[in-house]
C-alpha cells in the first residue's frame, strides 16, 4: 500500500497506516512494446456476467491451505542505495549487508520455516531499479526458490510494481522519463520521503512491457508460484500522457451529443484531469470529476487483468496477487482521488493484500479485517495480512479462504513475529499452536461455502463518489451484523448473483443506485425476499441524479420520513430504519449507536428465524460454512482473549435433506483432542450450548 508523499516511513507506521477502499472490467487494446496506440479502457458489454469471477485455483491452493513467511522483501538494490525500507540496514557496511542478504537466502533458513509450519515464503525479486540493475536479486530468487521447493515449501515473489528507482532505471533506460507520475503542480510523485523512488504511471505502454518481462522471468525463470504486485495503488494523474488518454477515453464513452449533455460542450481537447476536492463530497457531482474516477479505477483493473492473464498464459497453475490495501466499502485513493475498486480488481487474481497492524479489541473497538476477508471469498481470494498474534490468527481461520496471513519475518538469520503486540520478539505460543491446528484440520477448512441469509448491497457508484458519510454508516451497519452473529455476505453490484439466495438484502444508506439494480430489488421484495433499508438509500442513482421520492418508496404505504416503517408488499417484507445512529469521531469498527433496532430490522424483514441463531457478548463473532458432505462448519471468535466465554447457546437449522444424527465436535488450537457435545434435534432444528470459548472454536456439526 502507497503511503500518501508526506507519511513517516518506517515499515512499522507505514503499514499502520496502509488505507482501507461494475460489471467487469472492460477490455483494452493491447500496449506490446513498439505499439504506437496505447491501451484505453472500453466500455463494459450490457451482457457482462453477473456472477462473480472466479480463477482457477491450482491444487496445492485448495490441498494445503497457506500460512506465509516474509522473507525481507527489499531487493539487494534498495538496501545498498539507502540502508533498506526502513534504514535498518543504513549502518551497516557492504560486507554486512551481503552476510544479511545470504543468510536470508540460506537453506538454513528456509529449513526451520519449514519446521516451523510454513509452507509459504514471499520473497524479495524486484524493487524498480531495472532489470540489469537487479539482476543479482533476481538470480538469487531464482536459486532460492529451487531451495524452498527441494523442502517442499511453496513461493511466492515480492516485485514493487508501483514505484522506480530512477537513478539506475534511467541509466538502463532512458525512456522511462515518461513513466513518471507526476502531481497537479508537475512534481514527481515520491514514495514518501524516499526521493529516489518515483510513482510509474501503471497505464504507459512502456512501464507495462517492464512489467511482463519481469512475469516472464518470475514464471518461466524463477518457476515461482505466485507473483506479487506490491503498491498497487497509484493511477494515472496529471503527467502529459494520462491527460491525452483521458480525453481519448472520454471521446470513447460518449457521443458528441452526450459529451453537449454531460459538460455543455463537446470538444475535449483541452481537458484536464480534475485536481482532489477541498473537502469531502466537493466534487461528487461534478461529471469530470466521476469520469475520471471512472477512467483511473478501470485502468487499475485492466492493467492488473493484462498482467495476471499474460502469467496464467505462461503457466496455468500461477496464482497472482496484489497489494491494493484492504477493503472497507470505499475506493483506495491516490492524490486524494479514487484509484482502486476492489470489486471490479480482485476478481483477475488469486489473493489481495490487507495490510496493518494485526486484527484486536481496542479500547472496546473490534479492529478486523472481515470486510476484506468477505469480500475475498465472494471472489475466490485469499487476505494476506499480518497474524502475529492470536486473536488475528483466529479471525483468519475463521473468515480468510484457508489462509492464515503472514505471522513472521525474516531478517538475516532471525524468524520473528511481524507487528506482533507489545512488539514482542519471541512468537507466541498460541499462535504457532494456530499454525499446527490450521495443517492437522485442514479437512475443516476446504472446500467451504459462506453461508449467508443476509446480503449487504454496495454500489462501485456509492464508493467512487457518494456521500462520505454514507460509505461510513454502511461500514457501521456491516460492523453490527458482524458483532450481533448474523450470518451475512457483502454483495457488490458489479456480480450480485441472483438475489434470491437472500432471505433478506440490507441497503444501509446506499444513496448511490442505478434503476437496473433498483428494479431488480423492487422485484425480489414482491416475490418474497425482505428488505432492510436505511436513511440516505436509493436517493440518487448511479450518476447522483436525485429521485423523488427515495427509489423504493412505493414499497410503504407511509411517507419515508423519521420514523421505523415496516410493510409487507406483495409476498415480502420491508422495513426503512431513518437512521444509522453513529458515534461521534466514528472510525472503521465502531458499532452504531442502535444497532439493536437494526438487529431486529433485519430479523423482522426474514419473517422468521434465521439459519443460525447465537447468544453471546458482542465481543464474540461466529462464521457459518457448509461443506457438499452436507457438513456444518461453526466458527467462534473472542476478540476479548483476556475474557474467556462460557455457555454459548446455539441455535441452527440443519438442511432440509439431513437425515443422519447431527453430532457436534468442537476442536481448537486452545486445548488437546476433540470435545463431543450434546445437541436436541427437533425436525431440522439443533440447540446446543458451547461450554466454553477462549480466543478460537471449530465446530463440526454432522458427517
Amino acid at each position: 500500500m502507497a503511503p500518501p508523499p508526506s507519511h513517516s516511513m518506517s515499515r512499522r507506521a507505514f503499514v499502520t497506516g496502509a488505507a482501507g477502499g461494475l460489471v467487469a472490467a472492460a477490455s483494452f487494446m493491447q500496449a506490446f512494446p513498439g505499439t504506437s496506440h496505447p491501451a484505453t479502457p472500453q466500455e463494459p458489454s450490457p451482457a457482462a456476467p453477473l456472477e462473480p469471477l472466479h480463477q482457477h485455483r491450482p491444487a496445492w491452493w485448495r490441498e494445503e491451505g497457506l500460512v506465509m513467511a516474509g522473507v525481507d522483501w527489499e531487493s539487494l538494490l534498495p538496501r545498498l542505495r539507502a540502508g533498506s525500507f526502513d534504514r535498518s540496514e543504513a549502518f551497516m557496511d557492504y560486507n554486512e549487508k551481503m552476510a544479511v542478504w545470504r543468510s536470508e537466502h540460506s537453506e538454513e533458513v528456509a529449513r526451520r520455516l519449514k519446521q516451523m509450519g510454513f509452507n509459504f515464503v514471499m520473497i524479495p525479486l524486484y524493487k524498480g531499479g531495472g532489470l540489469r540493475a537487479e539482476r543479482t536479486s533476481m538470480e538469487d530468487a531464482k536459486r532460492f526458490t529451487t531451495v524452498c521447493h527441494g523442502l517442499g515449501l511453496r513461493v511466492g515473489c515480492y516485485t514493487f510494481s508501483g514505484t522506480i528507482l530512477y537513478e539506475p532505471m534511467l541509466a538502463e533506460n532512458p525512456d522511462a522519463r515518461d513513466w513518471f507520475t507526476l502531481d497537479r503542480n508537475g512534481n514527481y510523485v515520491t514514495y514518501g520521503p524516499l526521493y529516489f523512488r518515483r510513482y510509474a504511471n501503471r497505464s504507459h505502454p512502456g512501464f507495462r512491457a517492464l512489467l511482463r518481462t519481469l512475469v516472464q522471468f518470475a514464471v518461466k525463470e524463477a518457476r515461482v508460484d505466485l507473483i506479487h504486485f506490491d503498491n498497487y495503488v497509484m493511477g494515472p494523474s496529471y503527467e502529459s500522457y494520462s491527460a491525452q488518454q483521458f480525453r481519448h477515453y472520454l471521446r470513447n464513452k460518449y457521443s458528441p451529443e452526450e459529451r453537449r449533455r454531460r459538460f455543455g460542450f463537446e470538444g475535449m481537447d483541452y481537458i484536464l484531469p480534475p485536481p482532489a476536492a477541498p473537502r469531502p463530497d466537493q466534487y461528487n457531482t461534478d461529471p469530470l470529476y466521476q469520469d475520471f474516477v471512472d477512467y483511473r479505477c478501470e485502468v487499475m483493473a485492466e492493467t492488473y487483468r493484462e498482467l495476471a492473464d499474460y502469467a496464467r498464459a505462461l503457466n496455468p497453475e500461477i496464482v497472482v496477487e496484489l497489494n491494493p490495501g484492504g477493503y472497507v466499502g470505499t475506493l483506495i485513493s491516490s492524490l486524494g482521488i479514487g484509484t482502486v475498486d476492489h470489486t471490479r480488481t480482485v476478481q483477475w487474481g488469486g489473493a489481495f493484500w490487507d495490510e496493518g497492524y494485526p486484527s484486536r479489541l481496542e479500547n472496546g473497538v473490534m479492529i478486523s479485517r472481515f470486510r476484506s476477508h468477505v469480500i475475498g471469498r465472494y471472489f475466490n481470494n485469499m487476505v494476506f495480512d499480518y497474524t502475529a498474534d492470536r486473536v488475528a490468527m483466529a479471525e483468519s481461520m475463521a473468515n480468510n479462504l484457508q489462509c492464515l496471513g503472514c505471522p513472521a519475518w525474516v531478517t538475516g538469520d532471525r524468524i520473528s513475529p511481524y507487528l506482533a503486540r507489545n512488539n514482542a520478539q519471541e512468537f507466541d505460543p498460541a499462535v504457532l499452536a494456530s499454525i499446527r491446528f490450521f495443517h492437522q484440520q485442514q479437512q475443516y477448512y476446504r472446500d467451504t461455502e459462506l453461508v449467508a441469509d443476509v446480503g449487504v448491497l454496495n454500489t462501485y457508484a456509492n464508493t467512487a463518489y457518494g456521500p462520505q458519510i454514507t460509505r461510513e454508516r454502511w461500514a457501521a451497519f456491516t460492523q453490527a451484523l458482524y458483532q450481533g452473529k448474523v450470518p451475512f455476505t457483502l454483495v457488490p453490484d458489479s456480480a450480485p448473483g441472483a438475489l434470491s439466495r437472500f432471505r433478506v438484502l440490507v441497503l444501509a444508506d446506499l444513496a448511490l443506485i442505478s434503476d437496473q439494480l433498483l428494479n431488480a430489488v423492487w422485484d425480489y421484495v414482491h416475490q418474497g425476499g425482505g428488505l432492510v433499508m436505511t436513511g440516505e438509500a436509493t436517493l440518487f442513482d448511479e450518476h447522483s441524479y436525485r429521485r423523488q421520492p427515495a427509489g423504493l418508496a412505493d414499497l410503504f404505504t407511509e411517507h419515508l420520513a423519521d420514523k421505523v416503517l415496516h410493510a409487507k408488499p406483495g409476498q415480502g417484507r420491508a422495513v426503512y430504519v431513518p437512521e444509522i445512529a453513529m458515534p461521534d469521531e466514528f472510525r472503521i469498527g465502531m458499532l452504531p449507536e442502535n444497532r439493536a433496532e437494526l438487529l431486529e430490522a433485519v430479523r423482522w424483514a426474514a419473517g422468521g428465524p434465521l439459519q443460525i441463531e447465537v447468544k453471546a457478548p458482542e465481543t464474540v463473532t461466529m462464521s457459518l460454512y457448509a461443506q457438499p458432505t452436507g457438513r456444518r462448519i461453526l466458527h467462534f471468535v473472542n476478540y476479548d482473549e483476556g475474557h474467556p466465554v462460557s455457555n454459548i447457546d446455539v441455535r441452527l437449522q440443519l438442511p432440509a435433506a439431513t437425515k443422519q444424527a447431527a453430532s457436534v465436535m468442537v476442536l481448537s488450537p486452545d486445548f488437546e483432542g476433540t470435545r463431543a457435545l450434546t445437541a436436541e434435534r427437533d425436525g431440522h432444528n439443533l440447540h446446543f450450548t458451547v461450554p466454553q470459548l477462549e480466543v478460537y472454536n471449530l465446530l463440526v456439526i454432522g458427517g
